[in-house]
């Protein structure tokens, strides 16, 4: 038997057992449908504390899986047929444009969390994503975008001529590296002028922004031309919390930034900077609020120099 004709024999006997193992627990959750799992699975996230962003990417993402698998019987999710949908994924098909492999392990990861869930429950016995059932796809690296001097000169021109209210808002995201959701949130309470320090809560969880000179300017200005009963620092947050940046994207065109520039490259612009300007990559992970040292990596293409320098201080 060659290789291929193993892996296909030992996928089988996989999906066979899976399948067996959760007809057992017919009981309680074989007549569940997968869509009966989701808004309880979603809910069990929120009573967690995930962010209300995580859990609206989710939905999102749901609105994909659902008209693909969400009519099929728990019993006929097999580790097979979910392979075969997130196949369909990376595809894509007629309405959908192909899904790169590090979209599809987000899909991989929520289903994953859903059925896990339902285990917790006794809904199924066996997650057929858990143990590297389903192979994750290969991501390509991820090359952080960031803004140059020249584009940053460019891109505050075109905000100080159409939005100029939103100019200080851009230099405390780069000054701070906030994620757009901690800043967002973030309420003037929140602000510790004499520790200098910004209490932010984001995709994950609490954290502290270090507020420098530079950024604790931005929000002194920020703060005198708000009205006095204002409780958020951004000013929209205070009318509604839906998040609308078209007048970022909007800015961003008119200033041609080129490769496409989000606002969340505001972020990888602070950390970019931190780390060409020498700070050791462990401190530009506690500065940026990574939890892992894999996501600050991503950085380390930055700091050939440093690392010269670093390799001329041992003696012998």
């Amino acid at each position: 038997m060659d290789r291929t004709e193993f892996a296909r024999g030992r996928k089988t006997v996989t999906d066979g057992a899976a399948a067996r193992t959760n007809r057992k627990s017919r009981g309680r959750g074989s007549a569940k449908r997968f869509r009966d799992l989701v808004e309880s699975a979603l809910e069990a996230k929120r009573l967690r504390g995930n962010e209300a962003s995580s859990i609206e990417t989710d939905r999102v993402r749901l609105r994909r899986v659902l008209p693909s698998i969400g009519h099929l019987k728990i019993r006929q999710l097999t580790s097979g047929r979910i392979e075969r949908f997130l196949q369909e994924l990376a595809r894509g098909d007629a309405l959908h444009d192909p899904v790169k492999g590090a979209t599809v392990n987000r899909f991989h990861s929520l289903l994953s969390s859903i059925f896990r869930w339902a285990k917790r429950q006794g809904l199924i016995a066996v997650n057929p994503l858990a143990g590297g059932s389903i192979p994750r796809s290969k991501e390509s690296p991820i090359i952080p975008r960031y803004l140059g001097r020249d584009e940053q000169r460019r891109l505050l021109r075109v905000i100080r001529q159409e939005c100029p209210r939103k100019a200080l808002e851009v230099e405390l995201a780069v000054l701070t590296g906030g994620r757009r959701s901690e800043l967002f949130n973030a309420k003037w309470e929140d602000w510790k002028v004499q520790e200098g320090i910004l209490y932010v809560s984001g995709k994950t969880g609490p954290r502290e922004v270090q507020v420098n000179r530079a950024a604790r300017r931005c929000l002194i200005r920020l703060r005198k031309r708000a009205p006095r009963e204002q409780i958020f620092i951004t000013p929209e947050r205070n009318e509604s919390p839906r998040d609308a940046r078209l007048w970022f994207e909007d800015a961003v065109k008119k200033a041609d930034l080129r490769p496409a520039f989000r606002y969340h490259d505001l972020r990888h612009t602070y950390c970019s900077r931190l780390v060409a300007a020498g700070v050791p990559l462990l401190e530009v992970q506690k500065l940026a609020g990574h939890k892992s040292f894999q996501t600050t990596l991503r950085y380390s293409h930055l700091s050939p120099d440093q690392l010269k320098r670093s390799a001329e201080k041992v003696q012998f």
